[in-house]
C-alpha cells in the first residue's frame, strides 16, 4: 500500500474490489430476511398449504404416485417424501456421531454400495416414467412402495456422500472422519429408514405433519446449502470458515435464494400447466 496515502484512501484500498452489492452488510441482510418473511406471509396461510406450495415446485405432485393421510395428499410424491426423509436421517446421524463436519467418504465398499442405492432409483424412476406411456415395456410394475423405498436409500446415499465435498470445500480445518466408518453403522441407519418406511406406508394420520416438515424441510435445507456455496465462493471464502457462526448468514442466503426458486418455479409451472 502506498503510505502517502490519507487514512481514508488507505482503508478504501484495502476493500474487495468486486462486491457482490453495494449494500451495507445490514441492510442486504435485512433484504434477505424480508424475503423469507414475504413468502411466509404470503398465502396459503395454513402450514400444509405452505409445504404443498414448496412441493408443487419440487415435485410433479401426481395423486396415484403419493401418500395420503385421510383427505389430505403429502405435498411430495412418495419417491421425493422417501429421498428427503432419508437425507434427513443421515444428516441427523452425522450430528448424533459429531461427524457434521466429516470430509472424507465412506470406505470404498460402502461407497460402491451406496452409488447401486442411487443407480436402484434411477432405474426404478425410469421405469415409473416408462408407465405413462401405454403399452411401453416395462421390467417390472411400480409401485409407491417401490418409489419410497428406492427414495428412502437414495437419500441416504446423498447424506453420506454430499458431505465430504460440502465440507471440504467450505472448511478451514474440515474433520478427518469419513461419514460412515463401517457395515454396522450402514445397517443400523438402514434398519432406521426401514420403520421409516413402515411407518409411512400405514398413512396414519398422524404422521402427515411430522413427515410433512421432515421432508419439506430436508428440501429447503439442501437447496439451501448448496445455494450457500454460491454466496461462499462469490465471496471467494473457499475453506476459509472456521466456526458455525461463519455459516449462519450463507445459509440465510441460501434459504432466501432457495424460496426465490421455488417461486419462480411454481410460477414457470403454473404457466405451463
Amino acid at each position: 500500500m502506498r503510505s502517502d496515502l490519507p487514512a481514508s484512501d488507505q482503508t478504501a484500498e484495502n476493500l474487495p474490489a468486486a462486491r457482490l452489492t453495494q449494500l451495507p452488510r445490514a441492510l442486504f441482510t435485512g433484504g434477505l430476511l424480508s424475503i423469507i418473511g414475504l413468502f411466509l406471509a404470503a398465502p396459503p396461510d395454513s402450514w400444509l398449504g405452505k409445504a404443498k406450495v414448496i412441493g408443487y415446485a419440487l415435485c410433479h405432485q401426481i395423486p396415484d404416485r403419493s401418500f395420503f393421510a385421510h383427505d389430505h395428499q403429502y405435498p411430495l410424491c412418495a419417491r421425493c417424501t422417501g429421498m428427503y426423509l432419508g437425507l434427513v436421517t443421515g444428516f441427523l446421524f452425522l450430528i448424533v456421531r459429531r461427524r457434521v463436519k466429516a470430509a472424507r467418504l465412506p470406505p470404498a465398499p460402502i461407497v460402491v454400495t451406496l452409488v447401486l442405492f442411487i443407480v436402484a432409483m434411477g432405474i426404478d424412476g425410469i421405469n415409473s416414467t416408462i408407465s405413462i406411456f401405454p403399452n411401453a415395456p416395462q421390467l417390472y410394475h411400480t409401485t409407491n412402495v417401490h418409489r419410497l423405498i428406492t427414495g428412502l436409500l437414495y437419500g441416504l446415499a446423498i447424506s453420506a456422500l454430499f458431505p465430504p465435498f460440502f465440507n471440504g470445500a467450505i472448511w478451514r480445518q474440515p474433520s478427518g472422519e469419513q461419514t460412515i466408518k463401517n457395515w454396522r453403522e450402514l445397517l443400523a441407519m438402514l434398519i432406521f429408514v426401514g420403520v421409516e418406511a413402515a411407518l409411512v406406508l400405514t398413512q396414519a394420520d398422524y404422521l402427515l405433519l411430522p413427515v410433512t416438515v421432515v421432508s419439506v424441510g430436508g428440501a429447503l435445507l439442501l437447496l439451501s446449502l448448496l445455494n450457500s456455496i454460491i454466496w461462499l465462493s462469490t465471496r471467494r471464502l473457499e475453506n476459509a470458515l472456521t466456526g458455525w457462526r461463519q455459516l449462519a448468514f450463507p445459509l440465510v442466503f441460501g434459504l432466501a435464494l432457495a424460496l426465490i426458486e421455488i417461486t419462480a418455479l411454481g410460477a414457470f409451472r403454473a404457466q405451463l400447466t
